[in-house]
């Protein structure tokens, strides 16, 4: 298995393709939209351009360029500025987390059915699939048995089954077990990480290109204001925003459809809602967000009971502070810990972090860590507020999927299996239909 790629080969892989080609070679292009893009691997492999790996050590699976002139055959695209090159893909999708790789992968299952080569793209700003996915999920298998069903087959990371399920009450010294307010049969504790890093490999394998370590910067839009792709960070930037010697223009990723996975309260989605008024159109209320915490520990033998789901409310929040924790048992001694904090809390004084090391502190969690050791940590944003906070979900040119857009079960503490329906009911009933 080849070693992770760091972030600056990956970049330094893709300023390769910013290098004019010389004399391209015309290739004979048919009238058929789909024979646009067909592939020139010889002039791409002359040029050094896909020399790399992906960061999770596998070579790409289907590395295109897509530059084609129906007239002029294979051309490379610059926009009006200086090196700033365009590619060119059928689907151009922003973030490798579950509803954009959902989306990706049933877009290409159905191309693949219907006997049309269509090219996905996948944009990720993390340096490696899932790298800004925070391990510990109590996941619904019930959109991926739809998408991949034979995932057990195909050693999907899923296999801790959830063992128990207990709800408390907590106070500051003791706490007070209540009727469970949820159906976790069926389910299963996963690494949420491993099992993105997983489907990015099913992706791969099925032809679409994914690009780690480039996040996307701004949108790009065609005349009639409808949005055609994204552009990439530039790099080589010093810490007072002047160019260094080693400054690249971003890449512009065009294609017919763009699609929006960013997650919670992605910064490109956001400008969209607020451009094509999405909030309104929907007639959704405003999202509201709350502040998880979360950390990963490698415990006792003795203390680990795989499969375990344990969730609280009380202490150490108080009455007016809306919030909750959590407690999984994974695999390997592993256990993934957390408390979530409303972001609307009223005492301005109140850190959430420190409520998070209180809560550690509890006489019912404290014996379960003595001894163990923190092997990951990390905060996120969450969507709190439900379906009627939705916006309308399609814009002019593409749409925002996934957590994005706020599909988050709030009652059932669920948004990985929205997300990926999401994505996939998409491509199902919306893309398809662009390209069939």
């Amino acid at each position: 298995m080849q070693r992770l790629i760091s972030l600056r080969s990956k970049s330094n892989s893709l300023k390769s393709l910013f290098n004019p080609l010389k004399s391209p070679q015309k290739h004979s292009i048919s009238a058929d939209w789909s024979s646009c893009f067909h592939q020139s691997w010889s002039l791409i492999a002359s040029k050094g351009c896909f020399n790399r790996v992906f960061s999770y050590g596998l070579w790409p699976s289907c590395a295109k360029m897509r530059n084609f002139d129906k007239n002029q055959g294979f051309v490379r695209r610059f926009s009006s500025e200086a090196q700033r090159e365009s590619i060119e893909y059928d689907v151009v999708i922003v973030g490798a987390g579950p509803a954009g790789l959902s989306a990706a992968i049933r877009l290409k299952q159905l191309s693949s059915e219907k006997g049309v080569d269509l090219s996905v793209c996948v944009v990720e700003k993390g340096p490696e699939v899932g790298a800004h996915i925070l391990s510990g999920n109590v996941f619904e298998p019930r959109a991926l048995d739809e998408l991949l069903p034979h995932w057990k087959e195909e050693e999907a990371p899923i296999n801790v089954p959830v063992s128990s399920d207990k709800f408390w009450f907590l106070t500051k010294d003791r706490a007070f077990s209540l009727p469970c307010p949820f159906d976790n049969k069926g389910n299963y504790v996963i690494s949420l990480s491993q099992l993105v890093r997983w489907m990015g490999i099913k992706a791969e394998e099925f032809g679409v290109e994914i690009y780690p370590g480039f996040a996307a910067s701004e949108i790009l839009y065609d005349a009639n204001d409808s949005v055609v792709g994204i552009g990439t960070n530039d790099m080589g930037i010093a810490k007072d925003g002047s160019k260094k010697d080693t400054f690249q223009r971003g890449v512009e990723l065009k294609g017919r459809v763009t699609l929006l996975a960013e997650g919670c309260r992605g910064s490109l989605s956001e400008k969209l809602i607020k451009k094509y008024k999405l909030r309104e159109k929907g007639h959704a209320q405003h999202q509201t967000y709350a502040l998880g915490i979360k950390e990963v520990w490698e415990i006792d033998e003795s203390k680990h009971k795989p499969g375990a789901v344990l969730h609280t409310i009380g202490w150490p929040l108080d009455q007016k502070t809306y919030g909750g924790s959590f407690l999984y048992h994974m695999k390997d001694r592993q256990v993934s810990i957390g408390l979530v904090v409303a972001l609307n809390y009223h005492n301005p004084y109140l850190n959430p972090y420190e409520e998070f090391q209180k809560f550690k502190h509890h006489p019912a969690i404290r014996p379960l860590l003595e001894g163990g050791t923190v092997i990951q940590y990390g905060a996120r944003t969450l969507n709190e507020g439900g379906i009627q906070s939705i916006p309308y979900p399609v814009f002019p040119g593409g749409a925002i999927i996934g957590c994005s857009a706020g599909f988050l079960n709030v009652p059932k503490i669920k948004g990985t299996h929205t997300a990926m329906k999401s994505g996939t009911n998409h491509i199902n009933h919306t893309v398809w239909l662009i390209f069939a």
